[in-house]
C-alpha cells in the first residue's frame, strides 16, 4: 500500500522519539534544564512515544546526584566513570535508545528545548538529519561571546567549502536523526569533532540534511567546557582529511572513466 504525501506526513510527525542529552559538570544548570524541558516532553507526548536518555559524561561536581533529584522518575540516567567527550556520551545515548527519531539536545539551554518542537517538524519523508542553524539568514544569535561566534562561524564557512550539502552551520549539536544514520556513519572523534563528523560522513553517503533557523542565546549556568587551541587544530586537521579524501576519489573516477573510454576505443 502506497501511502499519499499528507498520510506521510503525518506517519513522520507521529514517530517514536528518544531525546538524548549529554551532561558534564552541569549541576547548577539541572533544575533549569528541568523546567525548559518538561512542557516540551508534555506536548510532544500528545503525539508521539518519547524517553529521554540522559549521560552523566564523567562530572567531577555533583551532576549525577543532580540528574537522578530531578530526573530519575521519568529518564534513564547512564553514568561514563570519566569523561570521554560529547560525541562519545551520544553513542552511549543511542545504545540505551529504542525509538526510530533519535534527537540530540544541548545541556545548557543554548539552544532552548522548545525549539525540538519545530525541529522534529521538519523531518519529513525525504530527510535524514535536522540540525540546528543560527548562522542561517533566519537564524538568531543572543548575547554569545564574540570569539565564539569567530570560530563557529569560521568553521562552518570552511566546511560548507568542502563539503557536498552547504548548510550555514556545521557545528550545533541540536539535532534530529534518523536512527539509521547514527547507525550508519562511523564516529571516530569523541568530543566537539566527533558532532561535524557525524554530519560531514552522512553528507558523503547521501544523506539529506535540512537546517532550522534557530535561536543560540549564551549559557546561563556554569562554564563552556570548550578548549580552543585544541578544538581548532583538530578541525583543520579534519578539513585537510576531507579535502584529501575527496581529491583521491574525484581522482579515482577520473581513472575509471579514463579506462572505460580507452576500452571503448
Amino acid at each position: 500500500m502506497h501511502l499519499q504525501p499528507l498520510e506521510l506526513e503525518i506517519t513522520e510527525n507521529r514517530q517514536s522519539i528518544s531525546i538524548i542529552v549529554p551532561c558534564f559538570n552541569e549541576s547548577e544548570g539541572i533544575e533549569s534544564l528541568k523546567k525548559k524541558l518538561m512542557p516540551v516532553l508534555i506536548k510532544l507526548r500528545l503525539t508521539r512515544s518519547v524517553e529521554l536518555i540522559l549521560v552523566d559524561d564523567g562530572s567531577t561536581d555533583d551532576t549525577f546526584f543532580k540528574l537522578e533529584q530531578y530526573f530519575g522518575q521519568i529518564a534513564q540516567i547512564i553514568r561514563h566513570p570519566k569523561n570521554k567527550g560529547l560525541s562519545a556520551a551520544i553513542q552511549t545515548g543511542l545504545v540505551y535508545s529504542i525509538n526510530d527519531i533519535v534527537c540530540t539536545i544541548d545541556s545548557d539551554c543554548t539552544y532552548d528545548p522548545q525549539q525540538l518542537i519545530e525541529v522534529l517538524d521538519l523531518m519529513r519523508a525525504n530527510v535524514d538529519i535536522v540540525t540546528a542553524s543560527p548562522y542561517h539568514p533566519k537564524g538568531r544569535v543572543k548575547n554569545v561571546p564574540g570569539w565564539r561566534l569567530f570560530l563557529s562561524k569560521g568553521l562552518s564557512l570552511l566546511y560548507r567549502l568542502v563539503l557536498p550539502q552547504k548548510l550555514y552551520t556545521y557545528t550545533a549539536m541540536f539535532r534530529a536523526y534518523r536512527r539509521e544514520v547514527l547507525e550508519t556513519v562511523p564516529i571516530t572523534y569523541p568530543g566537539f569533532l566527533g558532532l561535524v563528523e557525524i554530519l560531514a560522513e552522512a553528507m558523503l553517503r547521501g544523506y539529506k540534511v535540512v537546517e532550522y533557523p534557530a535561536e543560540l542565546s549564551s549559557r546561563i549556568f556554569g562554564q563552556s567546557k570548550l578548549r580552543v587551541a585544541r578544538v581548532i587544530l583538530n578541525h583543520l586537521k579534519y578539513i585537510r582529511k576531507l579535502i584529501v579524501r575527496q581529491m583521491f576519489q574525484q581522482k579515482k573516477i577520473k581513472m575509471q572513466y579514463y579506462k572505460y573510454t580507452k576500452k571503448d576505443l
